[in-house]
């Protein structure tokens, strides 16, 4: 007899719809296929389903043989929780015997997606690997899982949250994610997000030290970090397995352990390998920004957020605008790509710190820009500040977990109303996208069919979020 597996999905049912660049990313979901090297790793056979790939999903679904599996895993974001509930609602019908857990950045959730979906059994909180691990050798063996550490279940109808789980620290000790379980030609960035291709995504620490406002932590307080050997050896199997050109690093932070980064540099300056990172203005500096730039490095995106210092603080970002303007003015000195993340209606906005924001986004020297209207995720301390303030919500919209791309408001404060936001968003992306100095530098990087494809598609998705988009209804 076969032993039974766990089959991991993917449960999005599209590319990700982003409010900016994103727009038309197909990209391979990275936290399934770690989970699905670590359980073959433990012992445990693991299969692995992404649904975006699908033309039919829930065809696709009906189709497949479940007696197999013994548990299911699925994965999704925050914007993608409803596809998760629905995946979860046929899963049951078609294998009712088989628990379902949810993992992913909607586990953000917790005890809520468990309320809002009966079909899942289980929320997997924050990391998964060790949790789910446990939670199937619990499952597979008939066990208890009512003490499982870091996982959200029920008893009887209650929704129960289990003390947290220490997060790994040795981070070198993870098998490499299993990417020969997806066909990973079918996988692309959109426009603007590559150099070259083939480009694979890697992670190469998890957490991060700030103390942001209005993040959601999903991956912890504090930074843990694979060595740069490990990280190396990743990048050759890429190289060697997949014939990979270009690497994005997902992490949040990239450079906050600077001995790591230099190491890193010297030994991937051999490697004739391109790669973008993301990173904090209070976190680089010339020489090692050169380095890097030696090794592959030619894109960096720094999390800009605001261009009011007030607001900044408000918000305890830890840096100011003069950092932020150091930061870029150096990252172009050296030849190098520099994207700057703003948020509209940060915790304290008004007009005046929004108009400020704008006129220091367009004096730095960015050449792509990010901007989003905040969402305050489900158990932030973003969602705590709007309660304790009493700012006004939209009622229709804050609990609508598909309103987190950033794109209309969910919130009301101080002399902001929503039509304002939308149109502050629309108009950034008019004054920076729809200029003829963008336009023609963004045609020049066209190369291939695929490239021309999607910077059509991208170019028709930046135009509608102008024209149309979601209004910003009025809050109550």
């Amino acid at each position: 007899m076969t032993e039974k597996k766990a089959l991991l999905i993917s449960a999005e049912r599209s590319t990700f719809q982003g409010a900016l660049w994103g727009a038309h990313d197909r990209e391979l979901p990275l936290n399934v296929a770690y989970l699905a090297a670590f359980l073959e790793f433990e012992g445990f056979g693991a299969d692995a389903l992404d649904l975006q790939l699908q033309l039919d999903a829930d065809a696709a679904l009906r189709g497949m043989n479940f007696s197999r599996y013994f548990i299911f895993g699925l994965s999704a974001n925050l914007s993608g929780a409803y596809a998760a509930y629905r995946t979860a609602d046929l899963l049951k019908k078609l294998a009712p015997g088989i628990p379902i857990a949810l993992f992913g950045a909607a586990s953000v959730l917790k005890s809520i997606a468990l309320n809002e979906c009966e079909s899942i059994d289980y929320v997997i909180l924050n990391e998964e690997e060790t949790t789910f691990r446990e939670l199937a050798a619990r499952t597979a063996s008939g066990g208890d899982v009512s003490d499982v550490r870091g996982l959200a279940h029920r008893r009887g109808n209650n929704p129960i949250e289990n003390p947290q789980r220490e997060y790994l620290r040795d981070l070198d000790s993870l098998p490499f994610p299993a990417r020969h379980k997806f066909d990973v030609k079918q996988y692309f960035p959109s426009p603007g997000k590559y150099k070259l291709m083939p480009q694979f995504t890697m992670l190469s620490s998890r957490g991060c030290n700030g103390d942001c406002l209005f993040c959601p932590r999903l991956t912890g307080k504090g930074m843990r970090f694979r060595s740069a050997g490990n990280i190396m050896a990743e990048i050759d199997m890429l190289i060697c397995d997949y014939r990979a050109r270009e690497i994005f690093f997902v992490d949040d932070t990239f450079t906050a352990d600077r001995e790591r980064v230099m190491a890193f540099a010297e030994l991937a300056a051999g490697r004739k390998i391109a790669f973008r990172v993301a990173s904090r203005v209070d976190m680089v500096d010339e020489e090692m920004l050169a380095a890097l730039k030696r090794a592959g490095l030619y894109s960096i995106g720094y999390g800009i957020e605001s261009g009011a210092d007030e607001i900044l603080k408000i918000n305890r970002k830890g840096v100011n605008t003069q950092q932020i303007r150091k930061a870029v003015e150096t990252t172009k000195k050296l030849g190098l790509e520099a994207r700057g993340f703003f948020m509209l209606n940060m915790a304290g906005d008004t007009r005046e710190t929004t108009e400020k924001t704008i006129a220091f986004m367009a004096s730095l020297p960015l050449d792509l820009v990010n901007v989003q209207i905040t969402y305050p995720w489900p158990n932030s301390a973003m969602r705590q500040y709007v309660a304790d303030k009493g700012l006004a919500i939209n009622n229709e919209k804050w609990n609508d977990w598909t309103r987190c791309r950033g794109d209309e408001a969910v919130f009301t404060q101080n002399d902001l109303d929503a039509d304002y936001l939308v149109e502050t968003y629309k108009r950034v992306v008019r004054n920076f996208y729809m200029n003829p100095r963008f336009i023609l530098k963004w045609l020049s990087r066209i190369r291939t069919y695929h490239d021309f494809k999607y910077a059509f598609l991208q170019f028709l998705a930046l135009a509608k979020s102008v024209v149309g988009g979601r209004a910003g209804a009025k809050t109550d």
